[in-house]
């Protein structure tokens, strides 16, 4: 399941974000990077302070505070959380993320964009899956959502500024098709009651949507 939802972050708050990122310094992203994946990195890293690591927790539960963000992840454990960004032709090439980060297993990746389609040129975020390969350019605020054991990459960025923040996150819910259905069965339970209240359908699906919650949860 990959899912992009858009304006997860509202833009006054990315602003605020952006601002005091401006007060940071960033480091070679290599420094993070597995020895399969030194070798195709290129990008910088928002180098950890207290300072910083407030604003990458600050960002980070901005962005879980959306409740279909918290449905397509179900986090239990969030293994890692970083804010990078790519200039000038910068890029990571094809990988797979680390199956453990943090004594924590990665179900799932996420990247949440902190920069406005019109401030960068490139850097698509390309997944290679089943069908063949999808590229996303996300926009200020907007978060996508894949499992991590995908091959993917960032493309040069050939004018202006990326910045994002990435993370890692073991899921309650293993299984990613499990997830899927999972977060289409909560769209359809909200929908109903939008539209027909607790009608005897909602009652229905709410029923099957918590039953299965309890089966599949880790």
């Amino acid at each position: 399941m990959i899912i992009h939802l858009q304006q997860v972050i509202d833009k006054p708050t990315i602003d605020v974000i952006n601002e005091k990122l401006a007060q940071h310094t960033f480091t070679d992203g290599k420094l993070s990077a597995g020895a399969g994946a030194k070798s195709v990195k290129n990008n910088q890293q928002l180098s950890v302070d207290q300072k910083a690591q407030a604003l990458v927790d600050f960002t980070l539960q901005r962005m879980l505070r959306n409740p279909w963000v918290e449905a397509a992840l179900r986090p239990k454990t969030i293994a890692r959380s970083m804010i990078n960004r790519y200039q000038n032709e910068q890029s990571y090439g094809v990988h797979v993320d680390d199956a453990l980060m943090n004594q924590a297993r990665t179900d799932i990746s996420f990247t949440l964009s902190l920069s406005a389609l019109d401030e960068y040129q490139g850097g698509a975020l390309t997944i290679e899956e089943h069908s063949g390969e999808r590229s996303w350019r996300l926009d200020a605020g907007d978060v996508l959502i894949y499992p991590s054991h995908f091959l993917h990459q960032v493309e040069p960025v050939t004018a202006g500024q990326r910045t994002a923040l990435v993370g890692w996150c073991q899921s309650w819910v293993r299984d990613a098709q499990q997830r899927a259905l999972l977060f289409d069965m909560q769209q359809a339970v909200m929908q109903e009651f939008e539209t027909q209240g607790r009608s005897e359908q909602y009652l229905l699906l709410s029923k099957s949507y918590q039953n299965l919650l309890r089966m599949w949860m880790d």
